[in-house]
């Protein structure tokens, strides 16, 4: 492990190599963009640039403090992500901002906030809480599985109201993957998971822009140019990039070809311009991430670091998962980003705020390891 002063350099550097290849595609993929929107084909990229910039301040903020201190904040996270989850419901609520029909996010003015992100946060701390106040807490039903599926239930509906049903995707796999983690019985993972997925996906079938997507994923031939049109220009992006790429900025299907092409699918754009090489080296940086992530969370000092640390690294890993696999039209399009690479917010902040948590974990345990050689 390549450590020095408690500070895990390859956890820092996967994603700092990440953020430098996003912030080169955003750069090549947002030009047209912004040039139409702000008649500057900067102003996108500084916009980024300043998510980056504040999501690293606040990796740097969140490594220096004390893990634990999450722990006690869970609960107050969970109560604030659900009202911010709330607020975006609220008709003609002034700060809501709707985009192509989905009111996911909050206007701040200096900021926007997507509630979705901070939920997911909050989750996952509330399950390392759970799952560290006991050995066998988790494995009783109305005590351990009861509290957390509550949490999630409450978020989830939420979630289906504006519609974001990708978000709840991710946020049921993240709670699967953690309550398996902490020694939950199996009878209770597969009666839970069993009994809510055909509810969402009744409730999922009534949307008619996910009955869209699904069309478009199942019948792409039939309509080319609509329900799959984003589909057929991410593989002819991915496609077209050969070994190599065509280079940075010399990519031509983001040029209004290829909708959300910073975000939702820049993988697809970083394919074009980097070839198959590129991704490749996107994915590598992905799974150096997972490794030390999990690595630092078997090397934790407690049981909620080990949580905390095992459930940042699968949010982050599920999320990338999810959006590689609707680039390549694995599955349908889920309006998940890339984390690290896809153009910069909520997400941003809140993986990067995720890394930092990381780093602490990381200094503690390392901490720990030097008082017991001085001892």
């Amino acid at each position: 492990m390549s450590t020095r002063a408690g500070v895990d350099r390859m956890l820092l550097l996967s994603v700092l190599g990440l953020l430098g290849l996003g912030s080169v595609t955003v750069f090549s993929s947002s030009v047209a963009m912004s040039e139409e929107m702000y008649r500057s084909p900067m102003a996108m990229m500084m916009k980024h640039l300043v998510k980056v910039a504040m999501g690293l301040a606040l990796l740097f903020v969140m490594s220096r403090i004390d893990y634990r201190i999450v722990r006690r904040l869970a609960l107050p996270m969970v109560a604030v992500a659900a009202i911010l989850l709330a607020m975006t419901l609220i008709p003609s609520f002034p700060l809501a901002r709707t985009v192509k029909g989905a009111t996911r996010w909050i206007d701040l003015g200096f900021i926007v906030v997507q509630p979705a992100e901070i939920a997911k946060f909050a989750l996952v701390a509330y399950i390392a809480a759970i799952l560290a106040s006991g050995e066998g807490r988790i494995r009783d039903w109305r005590r351990g599985m009861v509290p957390v599926l509550s949490v999630l239930g409450i978020f989830a509906f939420f979630l289906i109201q504006q519609p974001n049903f990708g978000t709840v995707l991710c946020m049921g796999l993240l709670t699967e993957t953690m309550l398996w983690l902490g020694g939950a019985r199996f009878t209770h993972l597969a009666g839970s998971g069993l009994s809510t997925a055909p509810v969402l996906m009744i409730l999922a079938i009534q949307k008619p822009h996910v009955i869209k997507r699904f069309e478009g994923f199942l019948h792409p031939e039939a309509d080319p140019f609509g329900a799959s049109f984003q589909l057929q220009q991410s593989l002819v992006a991915i496609g077209s990039g050969g070994l190599v790429g065509a280079g940075p900025g010399a990519g031509r299907l983001s040029e209004f070809f290829l909708p959300d092409c910073h975000t939702d699918f820049v993988f697809a754009i970083l394919g074009e311009e980097f070839g198959l090489l590129g991704t490749l080296g996107v994915v590598a940086l992905f799974c150096v991430l997972l490794w030390r992530g999990f690595a630092i969370a078997r090397k934790a000092p407690d049981l909620f670091g080990r949580y905390l640390a095992a459930g940042v690294t699968t949010m982050i890993g599920i999320v990338a998962v999810l959006n590689i696999a609707v680039v390549l039209g694995l599955m349908p399009t889920t309006g998940l980003p890339l984390p690290f690479v896809s153009y910069g917010g909520s997400a941003m902040m809140v993986n990067l705020a995720g890394i930092g948590i990381l780093l602490s974990i990381a200094s503690r345990s390392n901490g720990m390891k030097r008082r017991r050689v001085v001892g």
